[in-house]
């Protein structure tokens, strides 16, 4: 689920980009794959960008080695040859577009991938896949067939760095900084579907290598989000050291992932032995965020894993509610410390510490809501297992009674948030809620019907 997560979050970040070019890396090893047939299997335009490439090349490493503008030619040559195989695809494209704009290649087969959790069909062609998603459209490719071997991508941002560096009147400055900048946009996309495909340290790479491209004094712009993924998809790799570098750049800068970010930290800390460190990094990061899901379960399970009392988080929970008595999201976190322990009662007593502190306080009123209602499905399970009819009866009466305290703290929370996948969310639990109760009362019907048109007409 976490990397379903970031997966969401850096397709956002690729949207911004010339989207025109999403494709990306090989999909075995992070290994580039043999180049295409030779040239006489080719089509003209794949052998004019491959002569142009020549041409160029030989103007730089020739008689034109000093000119700005013959370096930019060569870059531009450099991509021509790196998009090819790409041209006239783009992200969104239907199979019905693909037959048309690739009206001259022929697939050579197909089949079903889940990646993600998320199914696939995969388009086979001679020199590239198509992954299109359950809705028919591409959502991203894989070149398996480069037109040359090489790191397309790194000469090209060498060229046009080159052509900044001689450029001492501006005259190719400006095509220069564009160049990189299509550099840095093509090294994301390609760190995106190195994700999509699993190949995390691939992935890590290319993030990277945009950082450089954006970090050149032509453009001299360090986008977080992009440090963190960096970061982030280093440690799915199991790159420790280079994950704790990149996180906590992103922090330094500010980015946390709503603090996040320490749990990955404490993670890789934890995995390179130094546990001093990761229990240092919770401590730091639940007192910035004490809400933090991710941050209080690695300090639970820390403590747990080492023997000794979990209870000890709460020393932190406490000096923070101290320092911010009427911090109403700190007594949520301790509710949620409990909860996580199994003592529900000591959770709705937080839970409901929040909202006597603020009134309006979503997280608080769902959490109270929910406790009630998970606790009614513990009930359902033990009555599930009871032969005996008497008791049987008695435990859904229990169970009842546990819904119908859990509807008011959700109806309290649909009233008071804006947010469309928070209200779907509650009337999802309204709706499984009233219909039991409907059976009890024909005054739940109506309750029953309002919250199953919601959730169904989402």
């Amino acid at each position: 689920m976490k990397k379903f997560l970031l997966f969401a979050l850096i397709l956002g970040l690729v949207t911004q980009l010339d989207a025109q070019r999403a494709g990306g890396p090989p999909p075995q090893g992070g290994q580039r794959p043999a180049a295409a047939p030779p040239s006489n299997a080719l089509s003209k335009e794949a052998e004019t960008a491959l002569k142009n490439y020549e041409k160029a090349k030989a103007d730089v490493t020739g008689k034109k080695a000093q000119d700005a503008a013959a370096w930019v030619k060569f870059g531009k040559s450099i991509l021509s040859v790196y998009d090819y195989p790409a041209k006239n695809i783009w992200l969104g494209l239907s199979a019905i577009e693909a037959r048309v704009v690739l009206k001259d290649q022929r697939p050579i087969g197909t089949e079903k991938r889940i990646l993600s959790e998320e199914e696939y069909e995969v388009v086979h062609y001679s020199d590239k896949d198509l992954y299109y998603n359950a809705g028919g459209s591409l959502n991203f490719w894989v070149i398996t067939k480069p037109l040359m071997p090489q790191n397309l991508l790194n000469e090209a941002f060498d060229a046009f760095k080159k052509a900044y560096e001689l450029d001492t009147k501006g005259a190719a400055r400006k095509d220069a900084i564009e160049g990189i900048t299509v550099v840095q946009n093509r090294f994301m996309s390609e760190a995106v579907t190195a994700y999509s495909i699993g190949e995390f340290s691939l992935s890590s790479k290319n993030f990277g290598n945009s950082l450089l491209c954006s970090e050149h004094p032509g453009i001299n712009k360090k986008d977080t989000l992009v440090v963190f993924n960096t970061g982030l998809t280093a440690f799915y790799a199991q790159e420790y050291e280079r994950a704790l570098q990149y996180i906590q750049n992103a922090l330094d800068l500010g980015y946390s992932q709503d603090g996040s970010a320490y749990s990955y930290l404490a993670e890789s800390y934890k995995a390179m032995g130094q546990p001093s460190k990761m229990e240092s990094t919770l401590a730091e990061g639940f007192t910035k965020y004490p809400s933090n899901q991710a941050i209080l379960i690695a300090l639970i399970n820390m403590y747990r894993e080492n023997d000794e009392d979990p209870t000890k988080v709460m020393e932190y929970i406490h000096k923070a509610q101290t320092i911010e008595p009427n911090n109403e999201s700190l007594y949520n976190a301790e509710g949620d410390f409990w909860k996580k322990l199994d003592d529900t009662e000591k959770a709705l007593e937080c839970y409901r510490k929040s909202i006597a502190i603020n009134p309006n306080y979503l997280f608080g009123h769902i959490n109270i809501g929910t406790s009630y209602y998970d606790a009614a499905l513990v009930v359902q399970n033990k009555a599930s297992d009871e032969l005996d009819d008497k008791k049987y009866n008695a435990l859904l009466e229990e169970m009842d009674v546990l819904l119908i305290k859990a509807t008011d703290p959700l109806e309290k929370a649909f009233e008071i948030t804006s947010d469309p996948e928070i209200q779907l969310d509650i009337a999802l639990y309204l709706k499984n809620i009233y219909y039991r109760l409907q059976g009890r009362d024909d005054k739940y019907i109506p309750l029953h019907e309002k919250y199953r048109d919601i959730y169904e007409n989402r």
